[in-house]
């Protein structure tokens, strides 16, 4: 089983938008796994529906500044109709509240099959299609590290997002995964606990993984 770490700089504004905001225009503090899979098909040039990603590896997440300050901006939002074939405009538009995150950056880990984690290194070294985080308009600067082993082991003290409800954290809701039912999509979510300082200290020793710099990573 290998490991790939990736430093993800988002240089100027993005936002992790909560599908469930509707009147206002809501953002999560960390990216969801859903957009970072989708960021990784992007760079294999996969299909928009195509979901194989999804099973290829397990995510862990470590935001690098955790300050979790977010910004907001009066914006105009283009009202659209359609299939997801074609779209059509539908006016009025409607001015809303929309939070951002300004210069925020992250450490993503993926774990998994050799093969699987070799396609997708190479992939983000020259992606088939440009990188974004966020908004199809938020650049992402992605800095991709070799591919290492990992050990697997358990540990009390952890270097990164994990997962339930936990002192000293700020707790998300965020979207996990892409569950197909017939012809429509539905979403798994995930509820997460994002450490304001590192390490967080559980209550009781979880499964984590361990990389060359000694830390211990929760990946899902």
């Amino acid at each position: 089983m290998l490991g790939l770490k990736l430093r993800v700089d988002c240089p100027y504004f993005t936002t992790f938008r909560r599908p469930v905001s509707t009147s206002t225009i809501l953002t999560t503090i960390i990216p969801p796994y859903t957009t970072l899979r989708g960021m990784i098909s992007n760079a294999l040039g996969l299909p928009r529906d195509d979901l194989r990603v999804q099973e290829w590896f397990k995510i862990g997440i470590k935001p690098l500044n955790r300050e979790f300050e977010k910004s907001r901006e009066l914006a105009k939002i283009l009202k659209l109709k359609g299939t997801g074939k074609s779209y059509q405009r539908d006016f009025p538009s409607a001015p809303m509240f929309r939070e951002f995150l300004v210069d925020s950056a992250y450490e993503i880990f993926l774990v998994g099959e050799e093969s699987r984690i070799r396609d997708v290194h190479s992939a983000l070294l020259s992606p088939k299609r440009p990188l974004y985080l966020g908004g199809s308009d938020e650049m992402v600067d992605v800095d991709v590290s070799e591919p290492v082993k990992v050990e697997e082991l358990e540990a009390e003290e952890v270097w990164s997002v994990v997962g339930g409800i936990h002192e000293g954290c700020v707790v998300e809701r965020v979207p996990y995964k892409f569950v197909k039912v017939r012809k429509t999509f539905n979403v798994e979510y995930k509820t997460v606990s994002v450490p304001m300082q590192y390490p967080v200290r559980m209550r009781e020793k979880i499964g984590v993984i361990k990389l060359e710099e000694g830390e211990h990573i929760w990946v899902t």
